[in-house]
């Protein structure tokens, strides 16, 4: 890809070397913990909207995967490719500048991309940006950085309606295997002092 130069004009390289490195580490946890969170769930489980102030899990996981495409690799790197054109319209949220969007209260309605197509969205652009970032400059750095913070806030929001979602299903579904009950202490092992 053809990215803009870097910006050598401040602050020094030494820094913006070191910036680069912290981003690329930072990018890669986050990234990754969102995909570790969504990784107990099925393509059913990612898809379901529980109320309409929810969201699935699978449009959170793209929404944050569609902010980087569109805020840092989009501007920053010219020759960059979408990985589909339909999903600007389907994960913009509230960014009334990048165009109309799906209405929330209908994210539910996507039984398409599977959740398999929005993991390999998320492959797709967080290679791109890995791949470049070294060739960011300074505004672009600073919104990967913006865009990490943003998908933090969106673990969040994922967790809060899955748990949301589950807690309306008479089946009781867990989204993690429970904690191994801790061994009963011996008879007489307890006492008070």
């Amino acid at each position: 890809m053809d990215c803009l130069a870097p910006d050598h004009a401040s602050p020094s390289v030494a820094a913006q070397a070191t910036r680069r490195t912290a981003l690329r580490k930072r990018f890669t946890q986050v990234r990754g913990l969102s995909e570790a969170l969504a990784s107990g769930l099925t393509d059913a489980d990612a898809s379901i909207q529980s109320m309409p102030d929810a969201s699935p899990a699978k449009w959170h996981l793209a929404h944050t995967t569609w902010f980087f495409e569109t805020f840092v690799l989009r501007e920053q790197c010219a020759a960059y490719t979408p990985f589909d054109p339909g999903y600007h319209y389907l994960f913009n949220s509230y960014y009334e500048a990048e165009g109309p969007r799906l209405p929330r209260h209908r994210r539910g309605m996507l039984s398409r991309p599977s959740l398999a197509d929005i993991l390999a969205y998320r492959r797709h652009v967080s290679a791109a940006v890995l791949a470049e970032l070294d060739g960011f400059t300074q505004p672009a750095l600073d919104l990967l950085e913006l865009g990490c913070h943003h998908e933090e806030q969106h673990q969040e929001l994922l967790q809060t309606d899955v748990l949301n979602l589950f807690s309306a299903n008479p089946l009781q579904p867990a989204w993690w295997p429970g904690l191994a009950p801790a061994p009963a202490a011996a008879p007489g092992a307890l006492a008070w002092i």
